[in-house]
């Protein structure tokens, strides 16, 4: 059984194809008849106040989307009213032929476009980490995630339910060489601690002997970051690992820290 959202999105979907295939044909009756414009203007005008005025995703959409979604919305509407009254206003043969091109844009740019369902697009609501004006927004500590497969590696494996660093994702890694890298482990709840991550276990799903794992608090951040090491220890140059806080954790100097050969993480 499908989701009841996909039941109403086909509903109306539906619905829209057979309120335009209604316009064309009243659209279509105005070019031979003015019987119909006075219901056509009607319905079209109480169609965009209904859609406008009810909808729930229109009324709540944000701000500077809400005018921008309601004339998309509307403009349908608008394009038939227009027709409707120069079909009404002007005759003649050359008249009659610009209509007809006017009514088959409108059927095939309505059919096509879909404005009703572009307008809730349009209205859809904006991410939530959006700032409200006026109101500062409360962030997490400021790292720089990286897309890298390290980092999907951790979240699929260590940071899993049930495994080894619930609730943390690995940040800003680095890599220094070909054989070395490091990392910042995050707690993904701003305010928490990164929890205590077993070096016994983290070794054993890493498949890397112990001495070669080490984490330990960053100089100058609080315990929601730590700094992952992986390889055997050898010394670096203070360039190394300016360079590494200078990518992973701008503002931050690391004061200490230790080098290690790296096994590559799958």
């Amino acid at each position: 059984m499908m989701p009841l959202r996909t039941y109403i999105d086909t509903a109306r979907a539906r619905i829209g194809r057979v309120a335009t295939t209604a316009g064309a044909v009243t659209l279509t009756a105005g070019l031979f008849t003015d019987a119909v414009t006075l219901p056509g203007l009607t319905a079209a005008l109480g169609a965009a106040l209904l859609g406008v005025g009810f909808s729930p995703r229109l009324i709540a959409a944000h701000d500077k989307a809400r005018p921008i979604a309601m004339m998309v919305y509307a403009s349908p509407h608008a394009g038939m009213a227009g027709i409707l009254v120069a079909e009404h206003v002007a005759s003649g043969g050359v008249a009659r032929l610009v209509e007809a091109g006017a009514v088959t844009a409108w059927t095939a740019g309505v059919w096509w476009i879909r404005p009703a369902s572009l307008a809730k697009r349009i209205a859809k609501p904006w991410p939530s980490d959006e700032t409200t004006e006026g109101q500062p927004q409360e962030t997490a500590p400021a790292v720089q995630e990286l897309a890298d497969p390290a980092a999907r590696w951790w979240a699929e494996n260590a940071a899993r339910e049930g495994g080894i660093a619930p609730d943390t994702r690995l940040v800003a890694t680095k890599r220094i060489d070909a054989d070395r890298k490091a990392a910042v482990i995050a707690a993904t709840t701003p305010g928490e601690p990164v929890p205590e991550i077993s070096i016994t276990r983290l070794s054993a799903l890493m498949d890397l002997p112990e001495e070669l794992i080490s984490i330990d608090p960053i100089p100058g951040r609080g315990a929601g970051l730590r700094m992952l090491t992986i390889g055997k220890k050898r010394e670096a140059s203070a360039d190394t690992w300016t360079e590494i806080a200078r990518t992973a954790l701008p503002g931050v100097e690391l004061t200490e820290a230790n080098t290690y050969e790296l096994k590559e993480l799958h």
